[in-house]
């Protein structure tokens, strides 16, 4: 290696190279060696020395953020280098429990403007049934407390949230933080009420609250087993044994009230205080067993003597009177009705009268008959007829029809046998007697020796022809019984 001096100021000719001061000494062998060696081992330094640089990772350039810290809703504004969520709580002295949660997670990137939010655990005390347990839970609201400990609740369990009872919807609603959670898990038990079975689930405490929660009412003599006092337990039965429920209506009354088992309906009136008293009843009657619900009725049962007046109503008495003349009539006493005294014995159940029965009688004014004479004294008397005069003894106004052979399909035969022809005349024979001499205006004489059906009034001729010589008649018209005078009279015909 050549190694040239500096210029030296007196230097008046620095282009020309001087001698080295190394060339005027004598050659040196090992020294040439030693400066080779020396360069080889400054050259692997240096080697290793750029390989470390190359491997060796360089630090990022450093970059800060603004970010905000949220630690028990106190908000904290930071301007941190630091790379993530946990290098920052580390930077601020924040020390992390196990139950403690953070968002976003520990080892997120922290990015500008970041909302880092810390919740440390509380601890909560949570009762479940006979179990007490202490929570450490960075949650507030007691629905995700109780999700934390995976713990559902039903419809019947009962919640207490810090000495507060509510429901499961009050629970999702609740948002204090809670410090105490007390839960009552519900239980089945069987109630057998007078032999109904009756399942039921509750997280009532006792046998009474739970009987009361089911919605049965008990009575100071029904008998529960085991008492109401009795804690509850899961598939308990629970035995009531009823008295027997009865209603006994009386004097407007109705008393319900529980009878002993084996009681009669007598028994019950003396429990009650109930008396019957002289015509009194009760039904069911008095030695009827007590049956649950039965209703008891007390009838109150009064008499008395009641008077009604009643008409007598007068009768007509027809008398005959040989002064009149047949077929008149007159009256000798126009009547009066008489009064009739009855005595009823009037029987009352409960105010309301369900009976009367006849207790006697007393005619307190007679009847005065209504007397009517009718005349049996037969006056003869003498009609002009076509044929001349004959005597009639009865006058009779009737209602004169006619008929003939083909209107009876050709019978041309009377009820007694005669033929049917003009002069044959058909009549009621209880007014006008068979075989009569009739004499008929404007149809002349004629026997009474047909009859036909009833009639509206009794009082009616039917007047004979053959078909040749048929006349229609529909009028009223007056009739006359001729002589001779029957022996068998009827002196006292029906009203016309």
């Amino acid at each position: 290696m050549i190694v040239e001096p500096p210029i030296a100021p007196d230097d008046i000719r620095p282009s020309q190279p001087r001698p080295l001061r190394w060339q005027t000494t004598a050659p040196m062998p090992f020294g040439i060696l030693g400066l080779l060696l020396i360069v080889v081992v400054l050259l692997v330094f240096m080697l290793g020395f750029i390989w470390r640089i190359v491997t060796t990772p360089q630090p990022l350039p450093m970059t800060t953020h603004t970010i905000t810290l949220i630690i028990h809703g106190d908000q904290r504004p930071l301007r941190t280098s630091a790379p993530t969520v946990a290098a920052l709580l580390a930077e601020q002295s924040i020390m992390l429990l196990p139950e403690d949660m953070v968002a976003p997670a520990l080892d997120s990137p922290l990015t500008e403007g970041m909302i880092i939010t810390v919740h440390p655990a509380r601890s909560v005390t949570l009762k479940l049934n006979d179990t007490v347990q202490t929570l450490r839970t960075p949650f507030t609201t007691p629905y995700d407390i109780l999700q934390q400990a995976g713990i559902t609740l039903t419809d019947q369990d009962r919640l207490w949230l810090d000495g507060t009872e509510t429901d499961a919807a009050g629970l999702l609603l609740w948002s204090i933080p809670v410090l105490d959670i007390t839960i009552k898990r519900a239980v089945t038990i069987t109630i057998f009420d007078n032999g109904a079975e009756i399942p039921f689930t509750t997280a009532a405490a006792t046998v009474g609250e739970a009987l009361y929660e089911a919605g049965i009412t008990l009575y100071l003599t029904d008998i529960v087993t085991p008492e109401t006092q009795t804690p509850l337990a899961d598939n308990q039965h629970i035995r009531i044994q009823r008295a027997l429920p009865v209603s006994i209506r009386a004097d407007d009354t109705t008393l319900v009230t529980r009878i002993t088992v084996g009681s009669t309906v007598a028994d019950a009136l003396a429990q009650t205080g109930v008396s019957l008293l002289g015509l009194d009843y009760v039904l069911p009657v008095e030695n009827t067993p007590i049956t649950p619900d039965m209703v008891i009725q007390v009838i109150r049962v009064t008499e008395e003597l009641q008077t009604q007046d009643e008409t007598v109503p007068f009768e007509t008495v027809y008398q005959a009177d040989a002064a009149l003349e047949l077929d008149t009539r007159a009256v000798r006493h126009a009547g009066t009705n008489g009064v009739r005294q009855i005595l009823m014995r009037v029987r009352f159940e409960n105010g309301i009268e369900t009976g009367r029965d006849y207790a006697g009688e007393d005619i307190v004014t007679p009847p005065q008959n209504r007397i009517i004479a009718y005349g049996t004294n037969i006056v003869l008397r003498t009609i002009d007829t076509p044929e001349g005069p004959r005597d009639y003894w009865r006058k009779l106004r009737v209602y004169a029809t006619s008929y003939k052979p083909a209107a009876l399909g050709g019978d041309d035969r009377t009820a007694l046998g005669m033929k049917l022809e003009k002069g044959m005349i058909a009549a009621d024979p209880d007014i006008i007697s068979w075989r009569t001499m009739l004499y008929v205006p404007d149809y002349g004489v004629g026997i009474m020796g047909d009859t036909g059906g009833p009639r509206r009034s009794p009082y009616w001729v039917d007047l004979g022809y053959s078909d040749a010589d048929y006349v229609s008649w529909h009028q009223f018209i007056e009739v006359y019984l001729l002589t001779p005078v029957p022996d068998d009279i009827d002196y006292f015909l029906p009203e016309q």
